[in-house]
């Protein structure tokens, strides 16, 4: 296996905080070595150093994608971190739903900023299918909401489209029960009934991007992610939220997350099942 010098490292080390906003400390350059392997193999190139060279070149206009592809991390399973799936439950969809009822509002716009494969947006349709359902409530339907998810790496979203998941995946945090009433057998795996699927719009984005032509949003979900940035990029990442959401918007962040300093933008809510953020008044 060909070793990553710590000059390559660099090269990489600032191309990847300029393209994704992500920061890697000097401890990640076996990282980068181990996720960029196979790409070097496939390009045929003898060393990183002329990897990167083509990545610079953008005679291959695949490479850029792969690298991202490659770096960026992509965990996630369905309904993680449950309390915030119970604080949405009891709290948010109550009073949007009665809102719909009234309606008092029009859509109900949510945004899933690093969607990944999909497992968070789809965890919030089953979810709201479920209260409507167990609910009895027929006067609000699916129809009466907007999803949007994204994520900087195409190769994921593509995954998500689909709405396919092999047996491990499936069993992550998704109850037996769930399964069965929203997915189907194909073959050994298990795909996403397309009702739902449709549902949501899945686009690649950038957030380092402005986020202004995206509209405005009830809920948005920017979770295990910010993790990665550096502290300018975060804060960046904090104003631009509480531009596009709505008045009584929420952000979800995960749960590592919620101690990073956002006061100057969110005021933070907790309560027994999770915290979620509210968008100070000075900030809007």
């Amino acid at each position: 296996m060909v070793a990553l010098s710590q000059q390559e490292y660099q090269l990489f080390q600032r191309y990847i905080a300029a393209k994704c906003g992500i920061a890697l400390d000097e401890s990640k350059a076996y990282l980068v070595e181990s996720r960029l392997a196979k790409l070097l193999i496939d390009s045929q190139c003898d060393s990183f150093a002329e990897l990167f060279a083509l990545l610079e070149s953008h005679s291959d206009a695949n490479i850029e994608t792969r690298v991202i592809d490659a770096i960026t991390t992509n965990e996630t399973y369905w309904f993680r971190d449950p309390g915030s799936w119970q604080m949405l439950s009891k709290h948010w969809l109550p009073q949007n739903i009665a809102a719909l009822q009234a309606r008092k509002n029009g859509k109900i716009r949510v945004w899933s900023a690093a969607a990944s494969t999909g497992q968070e947006i789809y965890s919030l349709i089953i979810l709201i299918s479920e209260y409507l359902k167990n609910n009895h409530i027929t006067a609000v339907s699916l129809d009466d909401f907007e999803f949007l998810a994204t994520d900087i790496s195409t190769h994921v979203l593509s995954i998500a489209r689909r709405g396919h998941y092999d047996p491990i995946t499936i069993m992550r945090g998704l109850k037996p029960e769930l399964r069965d009433a929203y997915f189907s057998r194909a073959g050994s795996s298990w795909v996403l009934n397309e009702d739902y699927r449709k549902r949501v719009r899945f686009e690649p984005f950038n957030l380092q991007n402005s986020f202004m032509l995206l509209g405005k949003f009830d809920l948005v979900f920017c979770r295990n992610v910010l993790i990665y940035f550096t502290e300018a990029l975060r804060s960046d990442i904090y104003k631009k939220t509480a531009q596009v959401l709505k008045p009584q918007g929420l952000l979800l962040i995960g749960a590592a997350e919620i101690y990073y300093p956002m006061d100057d933008y969110f005021q933070k809510n907790i309560t027994s099942d999770g915290t979620y953020f509210t968008v100070k008044e000075e900030a809007k």
